[in-house]
């Protein structure tokens, strides 16, 4: 290595690693993916939602979260109770469709009750909480 070339390295010290970064892919191949190929795409999701809600998106022995499920097509379950933590780990695993379609249900069934899903506890259809 000259010295000419040792100076042109120095001159931009990031030039090695932008080199090695365009050299990545992502993937087996890297064309761009098509939207359709992202939506079947594997995904994993992960919110924090209070203890109260945990068991509203469980369900009596564990219903709604058995038909979320079967419904989506997803991947789904909340992080067992950790004592003198008030937050639970919601996890969603799936197909970019099936997840956005789970959160969904889950957002809908949070604000309004879930009669729909027998989510019917914590949140009164009026959108209050009941005591």
């Amino acid at each position: 290595m000259s010295t000419g070339d040792s100076q042109t390295a120095s001159a931009d010290p990031t030039s090695g690693l932008t080199d090695s970064l365009n050299q990545l892919s992502v993937g087996d191949d890297a064309t761009p993916k098509t939207d359709e190929e992202y939506a079947q795409s594997q995904l994993t999701l992960r919110a924090i939602v209070s203890s109260r809600e945990a068991g509203v998106i469980i369900g009596k022995a564990g219903k709604n979260v058995a038909d979320l499920r079967e419904e989506t097509g997803v991947k789904a379950g909340v992080s067992k109770v950790v004592q003198g933590v008030h937050d639970r780990v919601l996890t969603v695993t799936g197909a970019l469709s099936g997840i956005s379609k789970a959160y969904s249900i889950v957002a809908k069934g949070l604000l309004e009750g879930a009669p729909s899903m027998g989510m019917g506890g914590a949140v009164a259809a009026s959108g209050t909480h009941r005591k």
